[in-house]
């Protein structure tokens, strides 16, 4: 059995995300989630109603702690804020729709599609700097025990995954972390098992 089993939650989505704004959020705060993504987190805190959760914890901006806040509704659990899961800081294209990125900054948006791992932007952190972080996090409160469960964004659920099973940085585009969707780390006595992987979501 396992000692500790950790639910790695994507917060749901937000208007940012829909095709006529496509805009990158970043860490920006007062994003908050759009009425299709309460509905989609509404669906994901019943998958796990019958789970044993004893801790929620989210990064601080608004999309993930209205996710965090929606699957504690029935718990009676406080949510807990930890900056060291906020999404990727990414300097001056925070804010900035994606079509102009890819205008301004052909050569860097190629690099952040294929090789994230070699990205720098100015006053921007390096996706190592963002994997250590969050794994940072996880750890810390993995040794909570229990299960629990920790709502982030996409690149850092993507990163800290591909650092739990062992693989290179570069892999982390590989992983397709949808809005509200699931992925499940059990810490067992001999190390971490990864149960699944974007769980949760309805079949298309």
């Amino acid at each position: 059995m396992p000692e500790t089993t950790v639910y790695l939650v994507r917060h749901g989505m937000h208007d940012w995300l829909r095709p006529e704004h496509n805009r990158f959020a970043g860490a920006i705060p007062g994003v908050g989630l759009n009425e299709e993504g309460r509905q989609e987190v509404q669906r994901l805190a019943g998958l796990l109603s019958g789970e044993p959760i004893a801790w929620i914890v989210a990064s601080p901006l608004q999309r993930t702690m209205e996710t965090a806040a929606i699957l504690a509704r029935t718990r009676r659990l406080d949510v807990a804020a930890d900056e060291r899961l906020l999404e990727w800081r990414c300097g001056a294209w925070e804010g900035m729709k994606i079509i102009e990125i890819q205008r301004r900054y052909p050569s860097a948006w190629k690099i952040w599609r294929e090789r994230p791992d070699l990205l720098r932007l100015p006053g921007a952190e390096t996706v190592e700097q963002m994997a250590a972080r969050t794994e940072v996090a996880y750890r810390a409160w993995a040794a909570s025990g229990g299960t629990g469960v920790l709502v982030s964004h996409q690149d850092p659920l993507a990163a800290l995954l591909c650092t739990l099973i062992g693989a290179p940085l570069r892999a982390m585009r590989a992983l397709d972390i949808q809005t509200a969707s699931l992925s499940t780390s059990h810490e067992m006595a001999y190390g971490t098992v990864i149960a699944a992987i974007n769980a949760g979501r309805p079949v298309a």
